[in-house]
């Protein structure tokens, strides 16, 4: 069970980014592009389903990008767990870079535009307009003790847990987020309301 668990007064938050994708395998961008997963993909989300098994997890909440709450369902399956699927967990929006190579990207320097707090793809979103998209949704979420669990993506994982941690901002892109890997957080009480005051409704 979480050593998580132990600690009162703190909500208890597991993340959760999505098995692996057709366009993970690939190496391709896919942001807001509904791709599915691979048989890979589905296997991990089992594999995450194993290890959250002993976490008595009181409602999730699922991106309504197929790779996300597909890895959720399957995560969750045979258990009492409500699940919410919520547009509000989307991946970063990529504008018109969806579909582009990432070593292609690299091969450029044009992916130090995604790895910066700031900087946007063209028709896209920043780092920082992801997060001014996603803390007020999590600020409006009661404080509870019972573990909680969102299931997205890696941009939105890598910016809320780089906030919550208090991660220089330039270094949050940088940050990875393996798929299917549950990470876990106790955060204090209004700690999501703070952030939302201080970097959402941009």
């Amino acid at each position: 069970m979480s050593l998580l668990l132990q600690c009162p007064g703190m909500s208890h938050w597991i993340f959760l980014r999505h098995g692996e994708s057709c366009a993970n395998r690939e190496r391709w961008l896919s942001g807001h592009v509904d791709v599915a997963l691979t048989e890979r993909g589905r296997q991990q989300a089992r594999e995450a389903g194993r290890r959250l098994a002993a976490i008595p997890i009181a409602r999730a909440w699922a991106s309504d990008l197929r790779r996300a709450h597909e890895t959720a369902r399957i995560a969750l399956s045979g258990r009492d767990v409500p699940l919410e699927v919520d547009p509000a967990l989307r991946e970063r929006r990529l504008g018109q870079w969806n579909r582009r190579s990432l070593d292609a990207l690299r091969a450029s320097g044009e992916v130090e535009t995604l790895l910066s707090w700031e900087g946007r793809p063209p028709g896209g979103e920043s780092l920082r307009d992801l997060a001014a998209r996603v803390l007020p949704w999590l600020a409006a979420r009661p404080d509870s003790d019972r573990p909680r669990l969102i299931v997205a993506h890696g941009g939105l994982i890598r910016a809320l847990l780089g906030l919550v941690d208090g991660l220089p901002i330039e270094a949050l892109g940088r940050r990875r987020i393996a798929n299917a890997e549950p990470i876990e957080r106790a955060v204090p009480a209004a700690r999501w309301a703070a952030l939302a005051a201080r970097w959402g409704d941009r």
